[in-house]
């Protein structure tokens, strides 16, 4: 028996824990299958899988409760399977706060379409899951929630901005993988009165985004919500790229709005695309923009980095050291297009600093 490739199918529906196995095992995955959460905790010790994939709703124990104690027990990367319904949603968000992995959604309407695509995204999935250090998987500890002021910031901790960028009127984020998790760390260090605007994207399916907005939303001091088609980009105010959506940006008289389609204007495999935000942004703002990339497997924002840095723009990349998965961000310092590169704890109070010290300057204060 191999050492890494043992992956344990967790659903009570036979269809769907059958349909796994053969996916896996014609990729060369040794698989076994539980059907409940409480089966899976007894074949932990036996099997002891590499990757978990693992049902939301279970008789005898739920995906939820099982997920509670492997994290508590046995870090392993459990990537949640969900339904394509609001409850599924919410159900794997809770999760994801809990330490799951990731999620993917059950195929739904096309079945034939749907299969090949849910497929290819459950493989790369496990497959990157399977290289994640097990120390990086134990279950989230309660953040305390520091929000940043002129007053709490160290002022030599960071590196400079160039001196000509006074200003920077947006802040974009790009993530993946482990994003949740990461958007909160960042977000909820950030002041009512933070002087600039802030797009998200993260790479999530339609339902899933709003309802990560609003829990964002009930945390953070900052308004955080699901963006729709022409709303205002204004300081103070998070706007999330909608699951299935591209969100590009466009001026309406001297105002920039959002711009939301189902096309791409650049070929990419995501909705939303890192890529799609970046580089709209880089024909709206030019320099005056920090980039963050954080998190997430693959190298969406990469493009779009690359035309943002060619504008003269500020660009950031999350250590490899608090990536759950050092995949986007990695591919940004490869490629040198990285001005900063910071652990996630530190990059709340980079943009304080920054933006702040902005304004100050900007008012002569």
């Amino acid at each position: 028996m191999h050492d890494n490739n043992r992956v344990l199918v967790v659903d009570d529906s036979s269809f769907m824990s059958q349909l796994l196995k053969v996916m896996l095992v014609g990729e060369n995955f040794i698989v076994e299958i539980a059907r409940d959460g409480k089966e899976a905790l007894a074949k932990l010790d036996s099997f002891r899988p590499n990757v978990i994939t693992m049902d939301i709703e279970m008789p005898v124990m739920s995906g939820l409760q099982a997920l509670e104690i492997i994290m508590e027990q046995s870090p392993t990367p459990v990537i949640m399977v969900s339904a394509q319904t609001i409850r599924g949603a919410q159900i794997s968000l809770r999760a994801l706060e809990m330490g799951a992995f990731d999620i993917v959604t059950k195929p739904g309407g096309e079945i034939g379409q749907d299969i090949n695509s849910f497929r290819r995204e459950l493989l790369t999935k496990i497959k990157i899951a399977m290289l994640v250090p097990p120390e990086k998987l134990s279950k989230p500890k309660q953040r305390q929630i520091l929000t940043v002021s002129p007053t709490n910031i160290e002022p030599s901790v960071f590196p400079e901005l160039p001196a000509s960028a006074d200003h920077y009127p947006v802040v974009l984020i790009g993530t993946s993988t482990g994003g949740p998790s990461a958007l909160q760390t960042v977000l909820t260090q950030l002041p009512k009165n933070f002087p600039a605007p802030i797009l998200v994207v993260q790479h999530m399916p339609q339902n899933f985004t709003k309802l990560m907005a609003e829990r964002l939303d009930s945390l953070c001091e900052l308004e955080v919500k699901e963006a729709s088609d022409g709303d205002r980009v204004i300081s103070g105010r998070v706007l999330v790229a909608p699951g299935g959506m591209q969100m590009g940006l466009a001026y309406v008289g001297s105002q920039v709005v959002t711009r939301i389609t189902k096309d791409s204007p650049v070929p990419t495999p995501f909705k939303p695309s890192v890529n799609v935000l970046f580089k709209s942004a880089a024909e709206i703002y030019g320099n005056r923009v920090i980039a963050l990339v954080l998190t997430g497997m693959g190298s969406d924002g990469l493009e779009g980095s690359r035309a943002l840095k060619a504008k003269g723009a500020y660009v950031l990349a999350e250590a490899e050291e608090t990536c759950i998965v050092y995949g986007m961000s990695k591919s940004l310092v490869d490629a040198r297009l990285a001005d900063t590169v910071l652990p996630l704890p530190e990059i709340g109070k980079f943009l304080g600093q920054k933006l702040f010290g902005a304004v100050s300057r900007a008012s002569g204060r």
